[in-house]
């Protein structure tokens, strides 16, 4: 099984502090461990190409035929999810959960 890891799932185990922090010094330690990861994980950082474009478009057409939305992004990630197959790991299983996507919120599973 593949996870695709949201970027909600990415802050919380990296730092705690939210990326738009007014803080200078919190916002660069954001940063830099923002770069660590994609240093140490830049051969399985999941690319948006055109199966996934596809697979944004008939989630979002989806969503809008059953008169409801959510953000682009979280969109995007599902599609990317649901093109490949892969398993959608997120906090936001309210609105990811309507896409069709395999969703999984960590910090609800129980051993």
């Amino acid at each position: 099984m593949i996870y695709l890891l949201d970027t909600n799932v990415v802050a919380e185990i990296t730092t705690r502090p939210k990326p738009a922090a007014p803080d200078p010094l919190r916002r660069a330690g954001f940063e830099r461990a923002l770069e660590g990861i994609r240093d140490t994980y830049r051969d399985r950082i999941a690319a948006v190409g055109e199966r996934e474009a596809l697979a944004y478009l008939a989630v979002h057409r989806q969503l809008k035929s059953s008169g409801t939305s959510i953000d682009p992004p979280d969109a995007l990630i599902a599609a990317t999810a649901l093109a490949n197959g892969w398993t959608l790991v997120s906090r936001n299983i309210k609105h990811l959960a309507r896409t069709g996507a395999l969703v999984l919120n960590p910090w609800e599973y129980e051993a």
